[in-house]
């Protein structure tokens, strides 16, 4: 985290050419909101364990140390990233790339839930062409659901990337068992 913060602060406000539906042949996006989203799933990969078997009857103190480390992980590595790219960052970028991260963390506990813990990076991958190709709605505006790029007081994106980590730490807190037994009362 401290060298995906450095890298921010350096190379941060570089903006990289990509792909954009736009009238323009090319448009530019910041490399921090790339960093972000590096930043945000690094640490859900993080669980991923050769014990994938054990995982599934995993007892109480397993799942309470796994969410410990998530937890600490999580929180730590964006007290970490965000504190670093503060340094040089303006501040209402820093919120931007705050809010952003929720998202992106959400979508990853999503993805490591439902395809495994390696495979983390997916649909924040997915979900990132996505909004860097169609989040552009023209007159230098972003669309509302673009969350990884509005203004910081944008109200709209941060209820999507609450909603997003909502949505994945209930992912996350759905373990086999509790699937189990909600299938049961259907």
């Amino acid at each position: 985290m401290a060298l995906l913060g450095a890298l921010v602060t350096w190379f941060g406000m570089v903006e990289a050419p990509l792909p954009q539906a736009v009238e323009h042949d090319t448009a530019f996006v910041p490399m921090w909101r790339l960093l972000v989203m590096g930043a945000a799933v690094l640490p859900v990969i993080g669980l991923a364990s050769p014990l994938a078997g054990l995982e599934l009857a995993a007892t109480r103190r397993l799942r309470s140390m796994q969410r410990l480390y998530l937890a600490g992980l999580g929180i730590g590595s964006a007290v970490i990233f965000l504190g670093i790219s503060a340094l040089t960052t303006q501040p209402a970028v820093v919120a931007i790339m705050a809010r952003g991260w929720m998202g992106w963390f959400g979508l990853a506990l999503v993805a490591g839930a439902v395809l495994g813990w390696r495979l983390a990076w997916t649909l924040p991958s997915v979900v990132a062409v996505v909004l860097w190709y169609w989040g552009f709605g023209g007159n230098d505006q972003y669309r509302w659901w673009e969350f990884s790029a509005r203004p910081y007081d944008d109200v709209p994106s941060l209820v999507l990337s609450a909603a997003l980590l909502a949505v994945g730490l209930a992912a996350y807190a759905a373990t086999p068992w509790r699937r189990r037994r909600l299938l049961f009362w259907r």
